[in-house]
């Protein structure tokens, strides 16, 4: 019995050690540049590849998909006079049975004749996620990505199976559309008069929420007007802590959560607490966009509430790292005096910069907040401050001065920065830090101490002065003469 304990201990240690590998934020070294040198102004143009050109992967069962979300593919680029990023469909379930082969992307099969490391990201836009797709839907397929830091979105109209469910569950997801649940509100419900039959059917149980999420790259609007988002399915909850997640689109305070009998759910969550769209980022700035609802990128909903392209656009472009980015450059950090990689020693007055932008529209812009801080520690926190700020918007830098401790060691410089829809920066310089040495003692001399040098260097040189005269003192030797003389 106790070796089968001490042998899951050892396994869920090792198991613990790899997650943490896995999913740990990536430290970044920072290398100082010449105090010298010159920060770039204003904005600048993105020549990183890894920003503006991808790989994706579909993966749905909707047949017409090409058809019935032909917008919501295009939108998977860059620019408008760029390429699509989307390089294969792979159709499952129902989707693969029925839909025909017409161009060379398309793929009727099994995931595990693709390899996950061809891809930047996979978007899966399923209808019904149950028993046959969720088996087809690998788990350890999309945790690849979720490994490898790449992206991945997806979007689901409804859930049925354990094994669905279970596959939701590894990726940290819990949808309440099991049974057939839905949500709606009657109060912001779309009208149907004037629709054709068809359109009343898919347009059935639709409603408008504008709890839209606010203040983060995520989701960008120019207008003052409150957007509006068209939406039909059911809602979902994140299984993970709250710093790991943003809830991007709830519903309003009057939705409600019904089962397929149209019975309302008392028990579980309502109003602004039922979750439409999140987004999760884990520490290795992996990111996952997930929606409760597949209809809400179709062009039906599309051509009737423009505000959904516009959301749409926005959480595919933080999705794909096209948003939402920061990035450093010009890290500096010397001696107030000198501007240059010299030795540190105790009580030293230092002062350290670093530029930050933000990458928006395909430029890195100065990314200006003031909440930014720098740890300096060594087996605690020493010192912990905000970093300072120009006022000009177009300076990028960020500055400080501080006295370094009054004890010898290794120290650590970091800037660990997690702001809500943004990468998270983790960034570290070691700072040697010795004692004076004979030779690298101060040869200036305080004011204070000056009657006490002076009393010194007055003895050395009477002494310097008595030492000559006993030295040349010749009296003795003429006294003798004289006795001789005498004599």
């Amino acid at each position: 019995m106790r070796e089968i304990l001490l042998h899951g201990f050892i396994l869920l240690v090792i198991f613990f050690l790899i997650s943490s590998k896995i999913y740990s934020c990536e430290k970044k070294k920072l290398q100082p540049v010449d105090g010298y040198k010159k920060s770039h102004t204003g904005k600048i143009k993105n020549r990183l590849k890894k920003f503006n050109e991808k790989q994706l992967l579909v993966i749905t069962d909707i047949a017409n998909l090409e058809q019935t979300h032909k917008k919501f593919l295009s939108l998977f680029r860059c620019r408008e006079n760029v390429g699509s990023f989307v390089k294969k469909v792979v159709y499952l379930g129902s989707g693969r049975s029925s839909n025909q082969d017409n161009g060379s992307r398309n793929e009727r099969g099994s995931l595990s004749k693709l390899d996950d490391s061809l891809y930047d990201g996979v978007v899966v836009i399923l209808d019904t996620l149950g028993e046959e797709v969720a088996e087809e839907l690998r788990i350890s397929y999309l945790k690849s990505f979720v490994e490898k830091k790449k992206h991945i979105f997806m979007s689901i109209n409804r859930v049925i199976g354990k094994k669905a469910n279970d596959l939701l569950s590894e990726l940290n997801i819990q949808v309440f559309g099991k049974k057939g649940y839905y949500v709606n509100d009657h109060f912001n419900s779309i009208l149907l008069e004037g629709k054709n039959k068809d359109e009343r059917e898919k347009l059935n149980r639709a409603f408008y929420t504008s709890e839209i999420i606010q203040d983060t790259p995520i989701v960008r609007s120019n207008n003052q007007e409150k957007e509006k988002i068209l939406f039909k399915g059911t809602a979902h909850s994140v299984l993970l802590k709250r710093k790991y997640y943003l809830d991007v689109l709830t519903c309003t305070k009057s939705c409600l959560l019904y089962d397929k009998n149209n019975n309302i759910l008392k028990k579980q969550k309502q109003g602004k607490e039922l979750l439409l769209v999140s987004s999760i980022q884990m520490e290795n700035n992996f990111r996952f966009i997930f929606s409760s609802s597949s209809d809400i990128f179709s062009d039906l909903f599309f051509k009737i509430n423009e505000d959904n392209l516009k959301f749409t656009v926005n959480i595919i472009q933080w999705n794909l790292k096209m948003s939402g980015i920061i990035r450093y450059n010009n890290f500096k950090f010397f001696k107030n005096q000198f501007k240059k990689n010299s030795s540190f020693f105790i009580n030293d007055f230092v002062y350290m910069s670093i530029d930050f932008y933000e990458l928006i529209d395909d430029y890195w812009v100065p990314f200006k907040k003031n909440d930014i801080q720098f740890e300096l520690l060594k087996m605690k926190i020493v010192y912990r401050n905000f970093l300072d700020i120009y006022r000009n918007v177009n300076n990028p830098t960020y500055y400080t001065y501080f006295i370094l401790p009054n004890e010898q060691g290794v120290y650590t410089l970091q800037i660990y920065y997690l702001r809500k829809g943004y990468n998270i920066l983790n960034l570290e310089y070691f700072i040697p830090i010795r004692t004076y040495l004979h030779y690298d003692k101060n040869k200036k001399v305080p004011f204070k101490n000056y009657p006490f040098y002076f009393y010194i260097y007055l003895s050395l040189l009477f002494f310097f002065i008595f030492t000559l005269i006993i030295l040349f003192d010749n009296s003795e030797r003429t006294n003798t003469d004289k006795e001789k003389k005498n004599k």
